[in-house]
């Protein structure tokens, strides 16, 4: 009897834990325009990466999981949006990120947020602010060795099928470069 009783208060002191965990967010909309430093001129065809994660917690701290990611392209004006996204979680010990990291990407262009010298920088490194129009300068890569750098930008432990349009501007670069394409699908 003594190890049912303690089955059961287990039991009921998990319980908690793992039900009714549902957690809502709401991100956006994020709206900009990119446009090269120098010139000031608007880039046409940039990729970008809105990713979304939520914060589990535990003993050792707290770490990301991927949630969702939205892709667009800069139309001729350089100007971009990414919708709202509506999210729910059902993931016990969890909580939204309470921003969203960007990845903006033009082939000859330093890779936001990665290349420092691209304008501004947000913090945390990489977010961007909702409801507010940005502009963000993107430097124009003078050598091959700044543009193989900035090859770094493709975003990891995110589904490649979230980024295709990215990964395509991506390609673009590699090609040009005269390296071989990174599969799309």
């Amino acid at each position: 009897m003594k190890k049912v009783t303690m089955w059961l208060l287990l039991l009921s002191s998990v319980m908690p834990l793992t039900t009714g965990c549902a957690v809502y967010h709401y991100y956006g909309p994020y709206y900009g325009k990119v446009i090269d430093a120098d010139t000031k001129q608007p880039l046409e065809g940039a990729a970008v990466l809105a990713v979304y994660y939520t914060e589990s917690y535990g003993l050792a701290g707290s770490t990301d999981n991927y949630l969702d990611a939205q892709e667009t392209v800069t139309d001729r004006n350089g100007e971009f949006q990414i919708p709202a996204l509506h999210s729910i979680a059902f993931r016990p010990l969890q909580a939204f990120e309470s921003y969203t990291w960007f990845k903006i990407f033009k082939p000859g262009y330093g890779c936001y947020p990665e290349y420092k010298k691209s304008m501004p920088m947000f913090v945390p490194n990489g977010s961007l602010p909702a409801n507010t129009l940005v502009i963000i300068k993107l430097p124009k890569l003078r050598t091959r060795n700044e543009r193989l750098e900035s090859q770094r930008c493709e975003p990891v432990l995110i589904p490649i099928a979230k980024y295709k349009q990215f990964r395509s501007v991506i390609n673009i670069e590699r090609q040009s470069l005269g390296l071989e394409p990174i599969p799309i699908n």
